[in-house]
């Protein structure tokens, strides 16, 4: 199959700065455009790439799209955006936040992270590179170039690295990205203003978009299996308004390409779990496992999608392989940390493994794809199978690292 079969053209459209024409479809069987209004969220629009004309699709064209397509909701969406009525002067004012960016020997997707937040409208934050065992120095000078700090936290692990951040961040609230991650300019002031709302948010997370589709696994992620998006609508995440099921169901909740939390969060509920995640035999689910057990501890989590992370997903077919294969074990290494951590009734978590994840989430789907590839499925659900297997040798790992000493704090 040819990328111009698969190919999707990637856009915005923020309608208070005016509808413009779309350029450079050639190569692209359609286009996708996240439609904003000052900045919040309203749909994504869809126009099929035989419209274009020489690779451009006009402004009358795009605004039929998007009257076609959203003309039924726009009007109820942008009457719900609140309005700020407070002058400059009674408005809290913004609180200082430190952006933890981990990475391991990716120094050109760390670049373009970099730049992004830069490029950040927030008045006050600084930024840390958290480098886990890099094999080389280019992580330190993409850092230093850039002008941000940077320390190296040599035990492996993506919640080794994160923990680091943590430890080392100046200011009291700590948010992540990616280095394959984008963030909006606007990233950091709707974070801002999520924790500012009320005074008992300790978490938000964020919308997170594709930056391309540009290949067959990019698409299959983003349009077959659901991506890393949660939806567009803003929500309040409070344990007395969750089912256990919903409680459980923690990977609604956001993705570690995009979340904050209070520094307070990490005296309350403790770290990341060094067990979980990239780097271990888990291979996921420690930003899963933390929103979980924030939440579950009585923390108001926000997710917030004005706050915008562009991700750009792996391209390859053997990246989207691994990726379902690290879902399996992850998601169900998260399950048994729960049972470990007893954020929720054991008999209801082998309830929920069995009847939701099991049976709702992968059988369901083994014997009724929809479209995703039935291979695929089998591998979330090989393994979700080995995930205990998975589960006691990253709980062992981690306590070789954790009993081998942690490295002394500092910057380079």
């Amino acid at each position: 199959m040819t990328r111009a079969h698969v190919a999707v053209r990637i856009g915005e459209l923020e309608l208070s700065e005016g509808i413009r024409p779309l350029e450079g479809l050639d190569g692209y069987r359609s286009a996708a455009l996240l439609v904003r209004w000052q900045g919040q969220p309203i749909g994504w629009v869809r126009i099929p790439g035989d419209v274009a004309e020489a690779g451009r699709i006009s402004a009358e064209r795009v605004r039929e799209a998007v009257t076609d397509q959203l003309g039924r909701d726009l009007a109820g969406r942008l009457l719900g955006i609140p309005v700020s009525v407070a002058s400059p002067r009674e408005q809290a004012p913004a609180p200082a936040i430190s952006v933890v960016v981990c990475t391991r020997d990716r120094p050109d997707q760390l670049r373009g992270c970099l730049a992004a937040l830069l490029a950040q409208d927030h008045p006050s934050y600084d930024v840390l590179v958290v480098d886990n065992a890099s094999t080389s120095s280019a992580t330190a000078r993409v850092a230093a170039a850039a002008g941000v700090r940077c320390v190296r936290e040599e035990r492996p692990g993506l919640d080794w690295a994160r923990n680091r951040g943590i430890a080392e961040a100046h200011h009291d609230i700590i948010a992540f990205t990616d280095d394959d991650a984008r963030p909006d300019r606007a990233w950091l002031r709707a974070i801002a203003a999520a924790f500012t709302a009320t005074t008992d948010v300790m978490a938000v997370t964020g919308l997170v978009a594709p930056a391309e589709l540009e290949t067959a696994a990019q698409a299959r992620f983003e349009l077959e299996y659901g991506g890393m998006g949660h939806g567009l609508q803003r929500r309040l995440i409070h344990r007395s308004a969750l089912s256990t099921v919903g409680l459980l169901w923690a990977s609604g909740f956001g993705v570690g390409a995009n979340m904050a939390f209070r520094r307070e969060v990490f005296r309350r509920v403790g770290p990341f779990d060094p067990a979980l995640d990239l780097g271990t035999p888990a291979a996921g689910c420690g930003d899963v496992e933390l929103l979980h057990r924030v939440v579950a501890a009585g923390g108001t989590l926000v997710y917030e999608p004005r706050a915008l992370v562009w991700h750009q997903h792996r391209p390859a077919a053997a990246d989207l392989d691994a990726l379902v294969w690290h879902n399996g074990t992850g998601f169900g290494a998260y399950l048994l940390t729960c049972v470990r951590n007893r954020t929720v009734n054991r008999l209801a978590i082998l309830h929920f493994f069995i009847r939701q994840w099991l049976g709702w989430w992968l059988l369901r789907r083994l014997l009724r794809p929809a479209g995703f590839p039935r291979h695929l499925v089998g591998r979330e659900l090989l393994g979700a199978l080995v995930s205990p297997f998975a589960y006691r040798a990253a709980q062992a790992r981690a306590r070789q690292i954790a009993k081998a000493g942690a490295p002394q704090r500092g910057g380079r």
